[in-house]
């Protein structure tokens, strides 16, 4: 008994030794690598956890990616335009997006957190002090890619004035940029008296960026008179906006070549996410007959106001045919109307001289809402295209339907994860009380813009009422950065702002609590 005591002492003496030179062994390793040394896993195996997929390792930021967290990311989130505070809470997830036959109508339940960690970043340091904060990586389900086509069966018009067409360059370039669709642009101030505009300087701009555009001044020097005009009165020169509005379909009918199928009139803060889905719904109608395509105004009290007609915020689309029928007609439809706006003329032109009737196209919107969009962008719905959004409200459309080149119809797609936090892609993050969002209706729309009643409904109904801040917590997409292209990365910044002091003074007091208040910044970053 004694030697197999001493026997089985020697063995674990033997067993402990071994065990203080992993541990040494390990912690030699962990020193060598530095702090970061816990974010340094990349590669490895995906495992699948309650639906989801994740990486075998603690995180997915190499090495590599710390440095580049300093070099690149830090500083995009310190450039001024995102106007951020100068301390943040940070957090953010790495994407892999898995392309496939998804339903993206329907909300996709994940039962973990959106947000797993948060880290605060002082953007004033030196970014060789800044330790990088975890990527965990997230797998989410999307559609495929839109394929690589060109759209060169489409002319799009607009009569605008030549700062708002200059201003407006990169929104039309994210839509137009490479589809070999044309852009039939009126300059309409550039008959004015006192104007300077270099039209091909303008022109070339647009091109710089691929879009095929032809930039002219108006081919209609002075109003016509319309029907209610006095008849003393003197002819205003330049030609008002919403004459050369009705007019574009001349101007884009003399640019229409064989390939040539639809001619979109547009405002200039008509907005397209993406060309494959508008021409995938013009491809359902026969553009070989005469076919007027368009939508309502989504506000009732407009429809009272201006009629049955195609609003032009959301899109009118002509077949060359009825093009053709109304060309010879355009000016004299002018004189027999007493409608002022543009697409009023086209209305009145259309019942005057052809039998072609108005054919309503789901997804167009005139976005007739003024105030906070959310209710809308937060409904999941599917958008052809969107208005309004530089004047009655506020978003950056440009940069939030992005998205749309790293997985097509994922723009407006929504997540729920855990029981709190939902993502509308490309437009918030939204974090919701305890427990309600397993009492709300996802199906509805949120109330969350002015009026949204009785005037509303028929286009965006039913509705569910709007929620108070107290009840959920937005983050809104104010920045993208990148590609996803096969080994690149594409950046979307959502930020939920910390109340600002107010313009007229705050006290002491007020002013140590501001200094404590930080933004707090949402990265979801998608890998190629």
């Amino acid at each position: 008994m004694m030697l197999t005591h001493q026997c089985s002492g020697r063995a674990s003496f033997a067993f402990l030794v071994a065990l203080l030179l992993v541990l040494f062994l390990l912690t030699a390793n962990r020193l060598h690598n530095g702090p970061s040394a816990a974010f340094s896993r990349l590669k490895g195996d995906w495992i699948s956890v309650d639906g989801e997929e994740h990486h075998d390792g603690q995180q997915s930021l190499s090495a590599e990616k710390t440095n580049n967290f300093c070099s690149q990311d830090f500083e995009f989130l310190r450039q001024g335009d995102l106007g951020l505070t100068d301390n943040i809470v940070y957090s953010r997830r790495c994407i892999r997006a898995v392309h496939g036959n998804v339903d993206r109508d329907v909300v996709t339940n994940i039962s973990t957190p959106l947000i797993t960690s948060k880290t605060t970043l002082s953007l004033t340091a030196e970014c060789t002090t800044v330790e990088a904060p975890p990527c965990e990586r997230l797998t989410l389900h999307v559609p495929p890619n839109y394929p690589q086509e060109q759209y060169r069966h489409l002319i799009f018009g607009v009569a605008s004035s030549h700062d708002r067409l200059k201003e407006s360059l990169p929104v039309f370039a994210h839509w137009l940029s490479g589809t070999g669709a044309q852009l039939v642009a009126v300059v309409s101030d550039a008959d004015r008296t006192d104007a300077t505009f270099d039209l091909p300087s303008l022109e070339a701009e647009y091109r710089q960026h691929d879009v095929a555009a032809t930039i002219i001044p108006p081919t209609q020097k002075v109003a016509i008179p319309r029907k209610d005009t006095p008849l003393d009165a003197t002819p205003s020169a330049p030609s008002p906006v919403e004459q050369l509005h009705f007019l574009l379909i001349r101007d884009m009918l003399d640019r229409a070549t064989p390939e040539t199928q639809w001619l979109g009139v547009l405002d200039d803060d008509t907005f397209f996410p993406a060309l494959h889905p508008l021409s995938a719904a013009l491809r359902q109608h026969d553009h070989t007959i005469p076919t007027w395509l368009g939508a309502l105004a989504d506000n009732f009290v407009s429809i009272k106001i201006w009629g049955y007609m195609a609003y032009g915020g959301a899109g009118t689309f002509l077949s060359v045919p009825l093009a053709r029928q109304l060309a010879p007609h355009l000016e004299s439809c002018i004189r027999e109307t007493t409608v002022v706006s543009g697409d009023g003329m086209l209305r009145d032109c259309v019942y005057a001289h052809t039998t072609t009737k108005l054919t309503l196209v789901d997804g167009l919107y005139q976005h007739d809402i003024r105030g906070d969009p959310a209710g809308f962008f937060e409904s999941g719905r599917r958008a052809l295209s969107i208005h309004h959004w530089k004047s009655w409200y506020r978003a950056p459309v440009a940069q939030m339907a992005a998205v749309t080149r790293v997985c097509g119809d994922c723009f407006l797609q929504r997540w729920r994860f855990g029981n709190d936090t939902l993502l509308a892609n490309g437009y918030s993050i939204t974090t919701y009380r305890d427990g309600l969002l397993d009492k709300i209706d996802l199906s509805r729309v949120e109330g969350t813009w002015q009026e949204p009643d009785g005037k509303f409904d028929f286009v965006y109904g039913p509705f569910r009422p709007r929620l108070s801040e107290a009840d959920k917590k937005s983050y809104r997409l104010v920045a993208v950065d990148g590609e996803a292209r096969k080994g690149g990365r594409f950046r979307q910044v959502y930020v939920h702002r910390a109340p600002r002091k107010d313009s007229g003074g705050s006290s002491k007091e007020e002013e140590e609590a501001e200094e404590g208040r930080m933004d707090e910044v949402v990265e979801l970053i998608w890998e190629g």
